[in-house]
């Protein structure tokens, strides 16, 4: 184990899985997740943990709040949960039958133990190992995107110009006129697609967070920390990986982040993929 590995106790990666670290320290454990399988197996553990609490109810209000927001977020989250939960009652049903068949005869517990709770326990068994290997697999993946993300959208990393980079300048949903729906059509040799956003609102932001979703899809993936750029910071660009974006509508909603690290207003963007 590394020196870096070592710092990670178990406190710090319960506050970074509930966004209590500051940015650098993100971007330190999230290295350390992709690149060592211990630290990925420990930060996947506290996860479970913070679930166990989550579903025991003995959060605190506060992280009760950024558990549901981070974690509660779409159908499959919410199914995993609802299976969690199921697996805990069942639990502890079954350990309220044992401590009623102890009273009984020996014989009894032994000739209806296996048959009644065998199954049971097969069945629980399975639904662990499925919902486990899911949420271990959709939990990483989901990291490499957003990490891929924040990479590409680093001011260094927009300075950048290539000729691989399709530009789209997308109006805000107040401001677009009926049926001026934006459509972008990807060529076979473009890799990233820049979308640029114009921002109207007159709070002083400098920072946004951008969250983007494929309608009628749960799943939405986050760019945090967008600088906004222009005279009077009145546009933000985004560069997007053109093999993430499939055929169909998005969404993307940007929030100004005050100097406090608190969200404020919100701009709604649209437009479609075509190919």
């Amino acid at each position: 184990m590394t020196i870096e590995q070592e710092t990670l106790s178990d406190a710090l990666l319960r506050k970074f899985l509930l966004g209590k670290v500051h940015d650098e320290e993100r971007a330190r454990i999230e290295d350390l997740f992709l690149v060592h399988p211990e630290t990925k197996q420990r930060v996947l553990e506290a996860e479970h943990d913070l679930t166990e609490d989550y579903l025991e109810n003995s959060l605190t209000p506060p992280d009760r709040e950024i558990f549901v927001s981070v974690f509660v977020r779409t159908a499959k989250q919410r199914q995993d949960l609802r299976i969690m939960q199921l697996i805990k009652e069942c639990a502890a049903s079954e350990a309220g039958l044992a401590n009623a068949r102890s009273r009984n005869s020996l014989r009894e517990r032994l000739s209806l133990r296996p048959i009644l709770l065998m199954p049971i326990c097969l069945a629980i068994a399975i639904v662990i190992v499925i919902v486990i290997g899911w949420s271990n697999r959709t939990h990483q993946d989901r990291l490499a995107v957003e990490r891929e993300l924040a990479q590409l959208n680093a001011p260094a990393s927009l300075r950048e110009v290539s000729s691989q980079v399709i530009s789209l300048e997308l109006p805000p949903v107040t401001l677009r006129s009926a049926g001026g729906r934006v459509e972008l059509n990807k060529g076979a040799g473009v890799q990233l697609v820049e979308l640029r956003l114009p921002w109207f609102q007159k709070e002083p932001f400098s920072v946004c967070e951008a969250e983007i979703r494929r309608v009628g899809e749960d799943e939405s993936f986050t760019i945090r920390y967008v600088l906004l750029e222009g005279q009077g910071n009145s546009a933000v660009r985004i560069r997007l990986p053109a093999r993430l974006l499939r055929s169909g509508h998005y969404q993307i909603r940007l929030r100004g982040i005050a100097a406090n690290g608190e969200t404020g207003l919100t701009e709604e963007y649209q437009f479609i993929v075509r190919g």
